[in-house]
């Protein structure tokens, strides 16, 4: 299990590269002519805009820009490793094909070497359904789905590098081992289906700060708890949090050295009887670029998965 997990983690920090600048030029939307299925050409219409959702697949934060300068991407930012690493791959409008019911993105996987197809199915409002399939060398189709939330200001991933990237890179040089750190990983709440994007940071002596990201949301929550907080039962730590009003207890347990599995539930101060949400999260530590390095026994497991 614990090479596994390795194994994911690894597959997805190796062959990032950064996302590109796109100059501006004034257009309003996207126009691709399509054939349907009776052969008759109609114009199908994709917005100019920018959308982010969480693919639970390789714990991927993903962003895509649709420009009007027609240089358009899907970035992937690796959740893992505190988004210090992200591949994109770029597509301009002649690769898009439409018909009544879905667009469809024909480009190559952000190291060139394999093809790509991204499926966008419109869902609620200006949303979208995201399947991606890749064809591997095996001649095997590998595909992965996931759902885009609209945005109208900064991205959640540009707003985390800008505020936290100087803090998580601090302390991840300091703390390597033990259970405090930088944490960065995924949240669902029960009976939800969208998943939302957690960090915790965690330093000993100091009041612990658990934060929550929501695509399509231009702000984060953010909760606290001190030190003496913290109760240990059967190995779980449990504490009470103060601060947004998302949870009010949390639980974290330590599986693996660089992994934290908990729980969370929002109850009324007043009336503790009450749930008023639950969910789980998985969060990984994040360590020193320098740290993310492939080791010589994976290379051959990570050519044979290609």
């Amino acid at each position: 299990m614990k090479v596994l997990i390795i194994i994911v983690v690894l597959i997805n920090v190796i062959g990032c590269s950064m996302q590109p600048t796109n100059d501006r030029q004034p257009k309003s939307t996207l126009e691709t002519t399509t054939k349907s299925s009776h052969s008759q050409n109609f114009k199908e219409r994709v917005p100019i805009g920018t959308w982010e959702g969480i693919s639970r697949s390789g714990a991927e934060f993903k962003v895509l820009k649709i420009m009007p300068n027609n240089q358009h991407s899907l970035t992937s930012y690796n959740i893992a490793s505190g988004m210090q690493f992200q591949k994109s791959v770029s597509f301009t409008n002649k690769d898009i094909e439409c018909d009544k019911f879905d667009c469809h993105i024909y480009t190559h996987t952000a190291d060139g070497k394999l093809p790509l197809k991204i499926t966008l199915t419109k869902f609620v409002d200006q949303d979208y359904l995201v399947t991606e399939a890749v064809w591997l060398a095996s001649e095997k189709i590998h595909s992965t789905s996931y759902g885009l939330k609209t945005v109208k200001a900064t991205t959640t991933p540009e707003r985390f590098i800008a505020q936290e990237t100087e803090k998580l890179t601090a302390i991840a040089s300091i703390h390597k081992n033990k259970r405090f750190g930088y944490w960065s990983g995924i949240l669902e709440i029960s009976n939800e289906d969208q998943l939302k994007f957690a960090t915790l940071d965690y330093q000993p002596g100091q009041e612990a700060t658990f934060t929550v990201y929501t695509p399509g949301l231009p702000y984060q929550v953010k909760m606290h708890f001190k030190p003496e907080w913290l109760k240990q039962n059967n190995g779980e730590l449990i504490t009470k949090l103060k601060g947004a009003l998302f949870a009010s207890e949390m639980t974290i347990r330590f599986p693996l050295k660089d992994m934290i599995k908990g729980d969370f539930e929002q109850r009324f101060e007043r009336y503790p009887e009450r749930l008023i949400s639950n969910g789980n999260f998985s969060l990984f530590r994040v360590k020193p670029l320098e740290d993310y390095k492939l080791p010589k026994w994976l290379k051959p497991l990570l050519q044979k998965l290609e």
